[in-house]
This record gives structure tokens, sequence and C-alpha cells, in this order.
């Protein structure tokens, strides 16, 4: 139950983190987060004291993120740099531990050397969500950007072996150089090779259910979920890095994305878009957990005076220093090579070195450090905990601070005013074509609307200029009830039979939605309880009416009659809304009553022909969305971003109508 509540807790304090992120554009996504999971831990008493469970962590938001991360990597780029990845993941790594450890042996002489080893793997490893929270409005070079997302895929292993290897050595006293040079092999290599062999099975699986089209997407999505946490687990069983075989999973799994093409089209977009928002929830996660988790940290060493806490923060400061400077200096002395101009290699090495940031692994790796020690409580864990946490936030917070003097703001493709205009003039064009095209009016009006609707939502603003708007249509049915029955062409128990499907609307207009849902589960009880206590009546009734002829010619010219009146008055209350008596200020009203009447008119009418009609009027006016596009795009009148997105969203409105086509019906 407790992990339930803190999901929960979590998904809200990312939910509130992302509303204020989109209004507070300057402060990267990942600082709010932290400061969200400040505040949860502030004011939940129960977060005051929240230890996270490291290996919980590492299953539940590592794993699934390891391996969207290799899922969407992009394999012909990994291939062309895999010297660079590996000599940045693996050559660095060892380097930046054994120098960063040294420096924290020295500095704090009373830390084991064995300790300070730890500590410096625990903060090595780079973090490639933290790297695009913080740059998220920085106009990243590609080249740099991508370094950095295949650094971050194979380092995280690095730092996780030598930080094993580290923890044995102090806790046994013993150390040997080959067998650590042997362990390290096999836990790094075993990882991959064992991600690509279950990947590789797993995938065949997948193809295997695709070909036999049991490509069912809560079948094929499901199993894809369910892998990162199996790999990870069969992994850690066998003690090889189950990161690293999550990422090689993730790597292979990529590559089978990539040749399905346009096959499975729709469970591609549903595995595409799950993934998507669970990557997104995860990520934040990890920083809304970083800040629960700093009161903590801090408390753990408040026993600590004042002298001392800045004597850690300095060496906090020190740390991140020689990383950085390691990092630069690996680049520039052509241990790794950029494919960049020599002219921009000075300020792309500087890049590369300033967003070294720090976050999933290093806070796990912080917490995962044993509580005790032969019954002792283990030395200086909040001290360790502690620097960490500061070499994560500084990590985060010196590229915020220079890469914007070092980059340009990143420009938006297009302004949002331009995007509206063209996309309102893509649907003044199509609904132009589609009313030339003189087919039924009600249905022809009925896919306007909608066209409509792809540029502003119907948002009803005041509920009683609607309402006023249905009584005056509600005047005109009746005026058209009158003259009926005046002319003799229906009876005053017709008139009646009919005002009586007029009465839901009113209780819906007149009453709140609450109220609304109240009576109509009240009438929907009241039937089926008549239903059940006189079900034998009714039913000898529905037979009578079956078995007799004359019996079904007056049921049939009944509802006749009602279909009858509903044309005549459906009719008269379009001319009436496009008559100068009605406000035309207002169209947003207009369009929900004109649309509450045309839902009427087919209801009554059960056409399929009707339906047929609609389907194929929205399937043209799609075409026609994208022959403006295409044309706008040709006189270069719209950019290719422009169009780009255009594309993208009459693509998306198509999906969803033929998804989702009986709402329209």
């Amino acid at each position: 139950m407790e992990i339930v509540v803190l999901v929960l807790v979590l998904i809200i304090a990312v939910l509130i983190s992302n509303i204020i992120a989109s209004k507070l554009t300057q402060i990267p996504l990942a600082f709010i987060e932290i400061a969200i999971g400040l505040l949860v831990a502030l004011i939940v008493p129960y977060y005051r004291h929240y230890t996270m469970d490291p290996a919980l962590f590492m299953l539940v938001v590592l794993a699934p993120l390891m391996f969207y991360e290799g899922l969407n990597t992009n394999m012909r780029v990994l291939r062309r740099s895999l010297s660079t990845t590996f000599s940045l993941a693996v050559g660095l790594a060892l380097v930046t531990v054994s120098i960063v450890g040294l420096t924290a042996h020295f500095t704090l002489s009373e830390l084991a050397l064995p300790v300070a080893f730890a500590l410096a793997a625990i903060i090595t490893p780079t973090d490639a969500v933290a790297v695009s929270s913080v740059t998220a409005n920085i106009e990243m070079p590609e080249e740099a950007m991508q370094t950095l997302k295949n650094e971050s895929l194979f380092n995280d292993a690095s730092g996780i072996v030598i930080f094993d290897l580290a923890l044995q050595a102090f806790t046994t006293g013993k150390f040997s150089w080959t067998f650590s040079f042997f362990d390290f092999i096999y836990v790094f290599l075993g990882g991959l090779l064992l991600g690509t062999i279950l990947g590789s099975l797993l995938v065949s699986l997948r193809t295997f259910l695709i070909n036999h089209r049991l490509d069912n997407s809560s079948v094929i999505v499901t199993m894809g979920l369910l892998t990162p946490f199996f790999v990870y687990f069969v992994a850690e069983f066998l003690h090889v890095s189950g990161i690293l075989a999550v990422v090689a999973a993730g790597l292979i799994h990529g590559i089978q994305q990539g040749r399905l093409r346009l096959t499975s089209t729709k469970l591609q977009v549903v595995s595409n878009t799950t993934w998507e928002v669970l990557s997104d929830n995860l990520n934040g996660f990890v920083f809304v957990l970083l800040g629960i988790s700093l009161p903590t940290v801090i408390a753990d060493i408040s026993y600590r005076n004042n002298t001392f806490l800045l004597l850690l923060t300095g060496v906090s400061i020190l740390l991140y220093s020689v990383m950085t400077l390691l990092r630069y200096f690996w680049l520039r002395m052509g241990f790794a090579t950029i494919r960049v101009r020599p002219e921009y290699k000075n300020t792309n090495c500087w890049i590369i070195a300033l967003n070294g940031i720090h976050g999933t692994i290093t806070l796990a790796m912080a917490f995962s450090l044993p509580l005790t020690l032969h019954g002792s409580p283990f030395p200086y864990r909040n001290d360790l905990l502690f620097m960490s946490a500061m070499v994560i936030i500084l990590s985060m917070l010196v590229p915020s601070l220079i890469l914007p003097i070092l980059l340009p703001r990143q420009k938006a493709p297009f302004l949002p005013e331009d995007a509206t205009a063209a996309r309102q003039r893509m649907i003044n064009y199509a609904v132009q074509k589609i009313t030339e095209l003189n087919e039924d009016p009600l249905e022809t009006q009925a896919v306007i609307a909608t066209l409509h609707s792809q540029n502003k939502p119907e948002i009803i603003k005041n509920r009683h200029i609607l309402k006023q708007l249905f009584a005056q249509t509600r005047d005109v049915e009746n005026e058209v009830l009158d003259e009926m029955v005046t002319n003799e062409e229906i009876t005053e128990k017709d008139r009646r039979l009919y005002q009586r499907t007029m009465l839901l609307r009113d209780v819906r207009l007149d009453n709140s939605i609450l109220k609304s849902l109240w009576l109509q589960l009240s009438y929907r009880f009241i039937y089926n309880f008549k239903r059940l206590t006189h079900g034998k009546l009714w039913r000898r009734k529905r037979q009578e009416i079956q078995h007799n002829p004359a019996l079904m010619k007056k049921f049939k010219s009944k509802h006749d009659t009602l279909v009858e009146i509903e044309n005549r008055t459906t009719q008269r209350v379009f001319e009436y809304l496009q008559s100068p008596k009605v406000n035309k200020e207002n169209p947003t009203d207009i369009s929900i009553v004109q649309r509450y009447y045309r839902e009427r008119h087919r209801r009554y009418q059960n056409s399929s022909d009707s339906n047929d009609i609609q389907e194929e009027l929205f399937i043209k006016a799609f075409q026609f969305e994208y022959n403006f596009v295409q044309n706008e795009l040709s006189e270069k009148r719209l950019t290719r971003e422009l169009a780009t997105a255009l594309y993208e969203q009459i693509s998306n409105d198509e999906l969803i109508y033929m998804q989702n086509d009986e709402l329209y019906d």
C-alpha cells in the first residue's frame, strides 16, 4: 500500500511540475521537480525521513528508462561513433574514478581509499535525461548531444561495477587487480551479451506473433513493457550488469522497430505513445525523489559542526571541478573524437565537459551504500550521501548558468500564431471544397463543424446564452408543431409524444451536471424496475405487436409520424439559426446547438446511408487538407517545419476519426 501511495504522490508531483514548467519556461524542468519533491518532504510528515530503496529504484525506474534510451538510439550513429562512446564510457570512467578517488582520499584523509573510490564511482556516471532537461531551451550541437546520449548508455555500468568492487575491497579488506579486472570484463561484457541474446529471443517471439496476426496491442505492448524487468531480473541473477543488459535489449528492439516500417502502424503508434508517457513520468520520478531525499540527507549530517559541512561542500565543488576538467582534457587531447569543424572543437569540448550531468544512477548508488558494516554503522555513509547530492545539484546548476552564454537559445521553428493562421486557412480550404460537393446539408454541416474544432475546441463561455438559444429553438419547434396540428397533419397526441423528446434536453440545461445525471439514473432505474416487475406483460405485448399486422402497421405509422415531425422541426431550426434573428456574436453556442440537432436527427433517421455519406465526406475533407498543405509548401508559403506539424495533426485527426467514428455517427 505504501508503494501505491508513493507512486500516486510521484505522479501528482510530476503533473504539477509539468504545469509549472509550461509557464516558467526559463527554469529547467528538473529543478522544478526537485523543488516540488522538497515541498512534498517538508509538507507530508511521512516523507520527512524518506529513504529510497535502491534495488527497487534500479528495477522499477532505471531499467525501463535505460531500455527506452536503447530503443530510441540511432544504431547507425552509434556504430559510427563506437570508439568515442566506449572511450568516454569506459576509458574516461576508469580514469575519472582513479583521479577523483585519490583527490577525495587526500582531501579527506580520514576517508579510506576504497570508500573514496566508491564515492568516485557514485559520482562518475552521467545522465542524458538530466542533460535533455537542463538544455531544453538551448540550441545544443547535434553531434555533442548524440555523444552525451551514447556515453550515458554505457558508463552507468562502469560506475556500478567499480562501485561494487570498491565496496567489496573495503568490507573484506582484500583486493586483487587481476580478479577485479576479469570481474569487470565478466560483468560488463556479460551484461551486453545476455541483453543481446534475450533481446533477440524476445524480438523473435514478437515477430512471430505479428506475422501470425497476433499483433493485438494489449499483447505486444504489454510484452514490450515487461521486457526490461525480465531482462534485468535474469542479468542480476547471473551477476552481470542488469543496466547494460536492458540497454542491449533496447538496442535490439530498436533495430526490429525500424524494420517494421509501415507494417503494424497502429501497434507502433500505441507502443511509442505508451513508452513516451511512461518515460516522461519515470524521468520526473527521479528528480522528485531527489527532492524528497534531500531533507533526509541534510538531517543525517546535522550532527556535524558548520565547519565540517563547509568542508564537505568545498570537497564536493572540488570533485565536480576535477571531473569537468578531466572530461574537457580527455576530448581536447584526442582520446575521444567529435566530428566537428576544427574551429568549433574547443567549444564542443567544453559543452560535453559541462554536460557531464549526474542524476539517476548517482542517486541510486548513493542510497545503495550499506547501512552497517560488521554490526556498526557504515563509516561516513551520510557524508557520502551529502557529497553525492551536492555533486548532482552542482552538475545541473553550472551548465544551466554557463551554457546559455556559450550557446544560443533554442528557437521555435515557427510561431504559435503562424501555426494558428495556417491551420485556419487549411480548415477554410477544406470547408469550401466540402461545401462545393453539394452533399446532404446536415451531413455536410456535421463534417464542417468537426473540421472547425481542429483549431479550437468548443468551450461554453456563458451557459445562460446557450440556454436562451435553446429556448428560442424550442419555440421554433413548437411553432412547427402548432402549424402541423392546425393543418391536421398530426394529432394533439402526436404533439405531446414528440414534446417528451425535448424534456431531457431541457432538464440537462436547467440543472447542474450532477443533478441531470441523477435524474437520468432515476429514470433508468424506474424503467428497468418496471421491466423487471412487468416483464411477462411487456414480452406478451411485444409478441402481440410482432404477430399482429394491424398493430405493426399502427406502430410503424406512429414512428413515421415522429420522424416526419422531427424532419420538419430540424429543418426549420437550422433555417432559424442561419437567419438574421440570431445573434452571430456567439458562434460557439450556435455550433453547439446545431450539433445537438444534427445528432438528434441522425438518431431519428437511423440510416446507414447518412453514416456512409458522412464517412465519405470526412475522408475527402482530410484529403483536401493534405492537398492544401502540399500546395502551400510547394508555393513556399509554408515552412517545412510548419507543414510537417500540419501533416502530423491531419494524420492524428484521421486516426482518431477512424478509431472513434461511432462518436461522429
